[in-house]
């Protein structure tokens, strides 16, 4: 997945171009959304710590990536049925949706260009974060502390939880039968006390942990390699070595903004009005695409070919 800067000013300019500014100037409210554009991403930070072993909420996560997607997001964003637009269980939701957007139009090319490697995946996305901030906000990801972006206090805010813990017992029952309410919330403040650590401008804390946890902190100077794809090569579907591209990340963030202003109109039309014909229209832009492939979760599609970078 792009990483969490990525997600997060993807999502706030997607709102911005639908005329739904209003919803980010208020910092709590920015700040909800920002959560919810990580997607299921927050369930890979539950337990991070090493010595905890329970990895169910990490395995959860793996499925929502890759099994009823589009199903899952139907559900998600139908249980927030009959609130206002800007509740903030609404307001996170819509940030979720907006993390499967990008993903399933960006992350091919992010796992053709990382591979398998353990951490490489991690590390370039860390180097795309950084360059994109770069570019977008003008800041150095090593000196801003991303986790402030995404804070909304001790716990989920209310009606996060109910409808997560809903269209997860719908679609993944085994996994979702051994999850508490407690689980969720605690996966969400792993993934703050995750960032606040490896937040590390000074390089002291990459000291005091040997080094383990390099792959997640940001850097000012990755190596000068076009981790971007600028100059237009071409790189491979990581599914099919028949499906050739040259697009850049730029290239890829537009076909994705395209694809969230048509899916995200139909969601929010699906919230707001509730009937039948505006899910059936929300339900057929949205699909049933994997988060990692982009291909239909039902195709049986393997990410095999990759040519790392780094």
């Amino acid at each position: 997945m792009p990483n969490i800067w990525t997600h997060l000013i993807f999502g706030q300019e997607l709102m911005n171009q639908l005329g739904h500014a209003n919803m980010l100037n208020d910092k709590q409210m920015r700040h909800v959304f920002s959560l919810g554009c990580q997607g299921p991403d927050f369930l890979f930070y539950h337990n991070f710590l090493p010595w905890k072993k329970d990895k169910k909420l990490n395995q959860l996560g793996s499925l929502m990536h890759a099994r009823a997607c589009g199903p899952f997001l139907m559900d998600l964003l139908s249980h927030m049925q009959g609130r206002g637009l800007y509740n903030p269980a609404v307001v996170y939701a819509l940030g979720f949706l907006t993390h499967h957007i990008l993903d399933r139009n960006m992350h091919p090319y992010v796992f053709y260009k990382s591979g398998f490697k353990k951490w490489d995946h991690q590390r370039f996305e860390i180097i795309m974060d950084t360059l994109i901030v770069r570019r977008k906000l003008g800041l150095q990801t090593c000196n801003t502390p991303v986790w402030k972006e995404i804070y909304v206090g001790e716990a989920l805010p209310l009606g996060i939880v109910p409808a997560l813990a809903h269209a997860a017992a719908i679609h993944y029952p085994d996994h979702a039968s051994q999850i508490t309410d407690k689980d969720w919330n605690d996966a969400y403040m792993d993934m703050i006390r995750a960032q606040r650590l490896f937040h590390d401008p000074k390089g002291i804390k990459r000291l005091f942990t040997f080094g383990q946890i390099s792959p997640f902190v940001y850097t000012r100077h990755p190596a000068p390699l076009d981790y971007l794809n600028e100059a237009k090569t071409v790189w491979n579907c990581p599914t099919s070595l028949e499906e050739t591209y040259t697009y850049s990340v730029w290239d890829l963030w537009d076909i994705a903004m395209e694809d969230g202003q048509i899916v995200l109109q139909a969601a929010i039309k699906a919230i707001q009005r509730g009937s039948s014909a505006d899910y059936q229209a929300f339900k057929e832009v949205l699909s049933n695409l994997s988060y990692e492939t982009g291909k239909d979760c039902d195709s049986g599609l393997q990410i095999t070919h990759v040519k790392p970078m780094i």
